[in-house]
This record gives structure tokens, sequence and C-alpha cells, in this order.
């Protein structure tokens, strides 16, 4: 049973539902009527829609070609070491800064256009990431054992080779960080312009705002990190994550701050300013977790956590070619408070930027609920891997670091 609904059910209704859902959800987040009508506009985009859609792509694809400084991530598990361009701050703060220059010094309502254009603008990406996915999954496999008795919707699914490249260019890096999340950014900016241009200034909408462009601006001064993550590590490059980040991400990561510009905040100032205080402190807090578990990487536990000599367990495993690792995992520090404490503080975050959509029912958590979801289930799937991996030096690793995710809870 588990079988059939993993490998047989999910990926057919996820790609049906979610296809879907993204133009309900860019209609419904302003107040549109739902007509199968209104909901099929927007799925093929318009001209405008699919001239920004190029544009920014090539933007993006561009600034991956420059040449520039590099990092490597983790050895895949089928053994290749991929090398990535290491100018996600630059090419951040160059595209925010000119998406704010032409909304504020040009007369091409570039902001406005975004607003009005969200079901096109979803519709086009949707076909770009599904044109994507199907060239990924008919690529040849550098794994093709693992590929035997799947059903090919699965592997359309889950996609087919761990880092595929296209044009000398990392297609996780493109889709996940440099479209994905740099649209993101770009969304975010242009629903609280559109906001204060509709509503007047609000605190709460700036904190639902500034809270994100924080958030995303750490992640890109962190990018080398994201590359250790179980994104890159173990998620093939297929339609979970590639349709994922190129269509998901803009629709749903932004949808509290699209939804404020039609559902006017009523947070006062006070609260907002407050709920602010806090969601900078999850950052901070996010970011010291995941600084220090680099910190040890980098050193090779050869480093001070908290002031004393990290702590750590020594651990082997057998790589893809059967010859014996080594690794060490950490349990000092915050890493010795649970194993996966720093998704609490991204949950606090979250909560945070939502809790500016209080009064205004549920849409405005949507996207909490849906992380709280996601972060629990990936929770289990790490571990899953990691068990896989270290066999018995995994459950005494447990045993050192006892909780999960939420110390004496979970």
């Amino acid at each position: 049973m588990y079988d059939f609904l993993r490998y047989k059910l999910v990926p057919p209704v996820f790609i049906v539902v979610f296809t879907g859902l993204v133009q309900i959800l860019s209609l419904f987040g302003r107040g549109d009527d739902l007509t199968a009508r209104s909901v099929a506009s927007g799925f093929l985009g318009n001209v405008e829609s699919w001239t920004i859609v190029t544009v920014f792509s090539l933007w993006a694809f561009v600034w991956l070609k420059i040449p520039g400084p590099t990092t490597k991530g983790p050895e895949s598990p089928t053994g290749y070491v991929p090398i990535y361009s290491d100018n996600g701050l630059t090419y951040y703060f160059v595209t925010l800064l000119l998406m704010i220059a032409l909304d504020l010094l040009s007369p091409l309502g570039l902001s406005s256009r975004l607003y009005e254009l969200m079901p096109q603008l979803l519709g086009s990406l949707d076909i770009l990431a599904m044109v994507l996915c199907l060239y990924l999954f008919l690529s040849p496999s550098d794994d093709p054992v693992t590929d035997q008795g799947l059903p090919s919707i699965y592997i359309f699914y889950r996609g087919v080779n761990f880092h595929p490249r296209i044009f000398g260019v990392d297609v996780k890096q493109l889709t996940n960080c440099r479209i994905g999340l740099m649209a993101w950014q770009l969304l975010v900016w242009a629903f609280f312009f559109n906001s204060v241009e509709r509503n007047g200034f609000s605190m709460a909408a700036f904190t639902t705002f500034a809270l994100q462009t924080v958030y995303l601006a750490k992640f890109f001064y962190w990018e080398g990190g994201y590359f250790h993550t179980i994104d890159i590590i173990l998620d093939r490059a297929g339609y979970y994550i590639c349709w994922g980040c190129l269509v998901w991400v803009p629709c749903f990561y932004t949808f509290t701050s699209y939804y404020l510009v039609h559902h006017p905040p009523i947070v006062g100032p006070i609260g907002a300013t407050l709920i602010l205080a806090v969601g900078i402190m999850s950052i901070y807090l996010n970011y010291e977790v995941d600084s220090q578990k680099q910190l040890f990487r980098s050193t090779n536990g050869n480093c001070l956590i908290w002031g004393k000599p990290a702590q750590y367990l020594t651990v082997f495993y057998t790589d893809h070619n059967g010859g014996k690792q080594r690794s060490l995992l950490l349990t000092s520090g915050y890493w010795g408070i649970a194993r996966h404490l720093n998704y609490d503080f991204e949950l606090v975050l979250t909560l945070c930027w939502c809790l500016p959509g209080a009064g205004l029912g549920l849409p405005p958590f949507f996207y909490f609920i849906f992380l709280f979801c996601l972060l629990v289930h990936r929770v289990f799937r790490d571990e899953e891997k990691c068990s896989w991996k270290y066999g018995l030096f995994w459950d005494k690793y447990c045993e050192i670091v006892r909780y999960r995710m939420i110390p004496y809870v979970f």
C-alpha cells in the first residue's frame, strides 16, 4: 500500500492538483471571483508575462555564467562533486536594487503590473517548469540502477539526476536559488509597494515584507551552506524540486504579502513592531545554528562551540564505490540540543511574518501551516537518509542528541 501511494498515486495527484491550485490562489488572494473561466484564463500566460519571465530567467542564467569565485558542494551518491557559482549576494542586491529603482524612478509601474499579472506569470512559469522537467526526465541517468522498476511518473516527479547542468549551469542552483528565491524577493517587494499605493503605509505590511527580505538576504549570504542541505544532497532535479521552486515558491511562499494587498492588515503599529523584533531575533538564531555547523564542517571539528572545544561523534560509512569513509557528527552547541533546532527558529520566523494578517482569517497563515508540515516531513526524510547511511552509528548519535526538533517534546 505504501509503495502504491508513494510511487503511483501521489506524483500524478500532486502534478494535477498543485498546477491548478496556483491559479486558484492567485485569484483568491486578491478577491477575484473563482470561476472555471477565470481559473483557466491564466494557464497559458500572455505576451507580457512571457516577456517578464524570459527576461528574468535569462538575467538569472547570465549571472551564473559570469566568471568569479566558486564553491564546491558535497559529493553526490554517484560520486560527483558539484561546483557552484559563489556570487549570490551580489546578484541578490543588484537585482533587488534595480527593481526598486525601476519602481521609484521610472514610469513602467513594474510592481503594479506584477501584482495584476500574477495568474499569467504563474501560467508562464508553470509551462517553463514543465518543459524543463520533461527535458530533465528525458536526459540520460547518472544512476540508472536506482530507476529500475519505478513508474515513469514517479521518476518525472522525483527527477533523474542529482546535479544536471544546462550550458554549464547547475540546474538546481538556477531554479532553486537564482530564479525561485529571487522571484520570492521581488514579488514581496512588489506586493508591499502595491499595498502602500493602495492602502497607505502600514507597519504590519512592512513587517511581513521586512522579515522576508532579511530572511532572503541571509539566504543569499549563506548560499554556499544551502548546497549542503537535503534539497541539494538528497533530492534529484525533477518536478518536486524544480517545479516547486519555479512555480510554487513565487505563488505560495509570497502568499501572505499578496493577500495583504487586497485585505489590509488590522494589526496596529505597536503589535507589528513587537512581531518584527521577535522575527529578527529568530532570523539571527537560525543563522547562528547554521553557522555553527558550517564552522564545524569547515574546520573538520577543530573549533570552539560556545567557548569550548567542539564535541562530536566520529562515524564511518560505505560510499558508492564500496570504500569506507569517515564523518563527524556535531553533538554540542545548538546541535547538541536537538537534531533539527534550526527548523524551530524558521517556524517562529514564518509565524512572525504571517501574524500581521491576524484577524483576517486563516489565509495569511497558509504558508506557516504548509511549512510546519513540510519541515516535520523533512525531519523524517533526513533521519531516514542518515539511518541508512550511518547505521548503528546513527543510533548512537540519537542517544546523545535525543530530540529531533523540539527539546523535551519531539
